[in-house]
């Protein structure tokens, strides 16, 4: 990838700080999110997370996830998950009731993002049979995450286009912290229940390393199967706009797609049909699966969304064709009549019973010890994200080049003041600087801004330590 400053693409970190940042993950109570050490290891989950992503690209060897499989970190990774769930459940509406973004938004937004970062990273790696292994009774958490997370996307209320209409300059510099923030993590809900899909699909493909009482929680407490259905029925990844285009949510954001390729599966779509046919055709798992006349009528369904352009994508959902046909004019056999002891999920529930009737007292420490800090904490916490989040380090690990801001060509420079916009060429750029003046003037006017303020900070740093 081109860049202004020729910088070249390589690895966020390598083999032996992949290892140290694993083997120093630890598990935090509720009470910590957002501390300064806490800040630190959302620090180390975020680079490793880019890394993993960078090996699946580069089609390198997965060193993250066996750094931390070796110092069986994948269980605390589950943990953290699950105490951030709990946090922004009960203690975050709290605070907000508080008013407690007086100072700034940072912290907050690091915080609320900690869990897209988390499955995000065990999306990467949970694609291998021995990551699943390595979960051990954490397991069940996991999977009944995820389970919530594609209850969310089946509840979501039809798409407005207004919801997500960009709000104009000037009321963006208007809006308060807490309305900024709320801006700012209005796209993480969907894009974390769609990595939770992509994890449950693998559970499901690698169900021989699971347990069988994971199994049987997953095919008839929670009927994934049908769960599943209004995935393919409703499909949240695709949405008409009022102008009769259609848009697809694909890598992490949604676009235009051309009417030729409307038909084409995106990654998510196939997730979802690779799970549904290794349902309905694994044999262990059909054993298990107690069919009634509600799921029975549920799955069949999906018999008006096959077509033959989505079995030459999947070839081997014709099979799966044949069974719902099957289905549809006989009685599905009984499940196996067999004994599980059955397994609990136990981290979520511990949290919630370790914390219970103390939500009020953590949301007041954290307002005052971790979301209202010194200018001095601020500035550090500062440091430290422009680190993790280096956009040209991160820009030089992306597979593609950068595109013309105007004609859509490849770009091989960008605008020197903002560094905001590509261009292909100087007519490109003389042609679009009306249009991006007002917002180039605006973005060089907040960068400097900010270091100035940081100036300022380090300099009066410097007379209070003379």
């Amino acid at each position: 990838m081109a860049t202004d400053d020729g910088a070249g693409g390589g690895s966020v970190l390598t083999i032996f700080e992949a290892e140290a940042y694993a083997e120093q993950l630890e598990i935090f109570d509720i009470k910590s999110i957002g501390s300064t050490r806490w800040l630190a290891q959302h620090e180390y989950i975020e680079k490793l997370n880019v890394q993993a992503h960078v090996n699946v690209q580069m089609e390198a060897d997965d060193f993250v996830g066996e750094a931390l499989i070796s110092f069986q970190k994948i269980p605390i990774l589950v943990r953290e998950l699950m105490a951030i769930e709990v946090w922004r459940e009960k203690v975050y509406p709290k605070l907000v009731e508080m008013d407690f973004l007086e100072k700034s938004s940072m912290t907050a937004y690091i915080v609320r993002y900690h869990e897209a970062t988390i499955i995000s990273l065990l999306e990467c790696i949970m694609f291998d049979k021995e990551t699943v292994e390595a979960c051990e009774d954490s397991v069940l958490d996991l999977m009944d995450y995820c389970y919530r997370q594609i209850l969310f996307l089946n509840s979501r209320p039809p798409y407005d286009e207004d919801d997500e209409a960009p709000l104009p300059v000037k009321q963006q510099l208007e809006m308060g912290n807490q309305e900024q923030l709320d801006d700012q993590i209005k796209p993480l809900p969907f894009d974390i229940a769609t990595k939770a899909v992509s994890v449950m699909r693998y559970f499901v493909d690698h169900n021989k390393q699971l347990p069988l009482s994971c199994i049987t929680r997953m095919v008839n407490t929670h009927d994934l199967p049908t769960t599943l259905v209004p995935l393919v029925t409703e499909s949240p990844w695709e949405r008409r706009k009022e102008d009769g285009t259609i848009e697809k949510y694909i890598d992490g954001k949604w676009g235009v797609v051309e009417p030729m390729d409307q038909r084409k599966l995106t990654k998510i779509q196939a997730q979802v049909w690779l799970a549904l046919y290794t349902l309905m055709q694994d044999g262990d798992i059909r054993k298990k699966y107690n069919i009634n006349h509600h799921n029975k009528e549920e799955l069949l369904k999906l018999r008006g969304h096959f077509s033959d352009e989505l079995v030459d994508q999947i070839p081997q959902l014709n099979e799966m064709r044949r069974t719902l046909e099957e289905l549809s004019f006989m009685q599905a056999p009984p499940a196996e009549s067999f004994v599980v002891l059955e397994q609990l999920p136990e981290i979520r529930e511990h949290l919630l019973k370790v914390n219970d009737k103390k939500w009020g007292k953590i949301a007041e420490f954290q307002k005052d010890s971790v979301f209202c800090p010194d200018d001095a904490t601020m500035k550090a916490q500062a440091k430290r994200l422009a680190g993790t989040y280096d956009l040209d380090m991160l820009e030089a690990l992306l597979p593609e080049d950068p595109k013309c801001g105007v004609c859509g060509e490849v770009a091989t420079f960008r605008c020197s003041r903002c560094k905001n916009e590509w261009y292909c060429r100087r007519q490109c750029q003389v042609e679009n600087w009306k249009k991006h003046k007002k917002m180039c003037n605006l973005i060089h006017d907040s960068i400097e801004k900010v270091a100035d303020q940081t100036q300022e900070l380090a300099t009066t740093e410097q007379v209070q330590a003379s």
